[in-house]
């Protein structure tokens, strides 16, 4: 965390010295800058963030709302087969998100963090190609690799552009993304389930 400290540290002192530069009333400066910084800075990193972690939650978790839907006798499973396949995806996400994170510093936010969600996307297009419990389980440890390093890729990335106060309001934000989509994962996938089309509703 120290090189978060510092870049937190310099993005502080650079708005405070460019302000000093430009008026003559710091303190009202300042918090003007400050507010205007936080403003642009949230609505560039915030709603898009939100959205992505709001689709991932509802794209892991959607396996439930399938089982209900015929999945299971649909693909044959029996016995424990289903639990493994939810259990699949947390030993990957686990295991996963510090060499995300590493891989993050070396390639850089906006590289990264949009390849894991296009990966993560494909990923879940290819359940509904699914056509057994082994495809089933390999999609899923595969979705833990990519989904794993988003949220601690997200706390990362706003280290460098909040202070640690500014932080974590932006954050309990992002978390209630997943709040937001265990509200509407249920209806949509009702929603989805009666649509008859080339694909089963699940």
């Amino acid at each position: 965390m120290a090189e978060g400290d510092t870049d937190k540290h310099s993005v502080a002192m650079s708005e405070k010295n460019s302000s000093e530069h430009e008026m003559n009333e710091p303190g009202k400066t300042d918090a003007e800058l400050i507010k205007s910084y936080l403003r642009k800075t949230d609505l560039h990193l915030l709603p898009l963030t939100f959205a992505m972690y709001f689709l991932s939650v509802i794209d892991r978790n959607n396996i439930g709302n399938a089982k209900a839907a015929g999945m299971d006798t649909h693909l044959g499973l029996h016995g424990q087969q289903f639990n493994w396949i939810i259990s699949a995806f947390f030993f990957t996400y686990i295991f996963c998100e510090v060499p995300s994170n590493i891989l993050l510093k070396k390639f850089g936010a906006r590289v990264w963090l949009p390849l894991l969600a296009v990966c993560w996307s494909i990923l879940v297009a290819c359940m509904a190609a699914a056509k057994s419990y082994e495809t089933l389980v390999v999609v899923r440890v595969l979705m833990g690799v990519f989904e794993a390093g988003y949220v601690p890729g997200f706390i990362y990335m706003t280290s460098f552009w909040y202070t640690r106060r500014q932080q974590g309001p932006r954050i309990a934000l992002f978390f209630s993304a997943g709040v937001f989509a265990g509200i509407w994962a249920g209806p949509l996938a009702a929603r989805l389930q009666s649509i008859n089309g080339a694909l089963l509703g699940y």
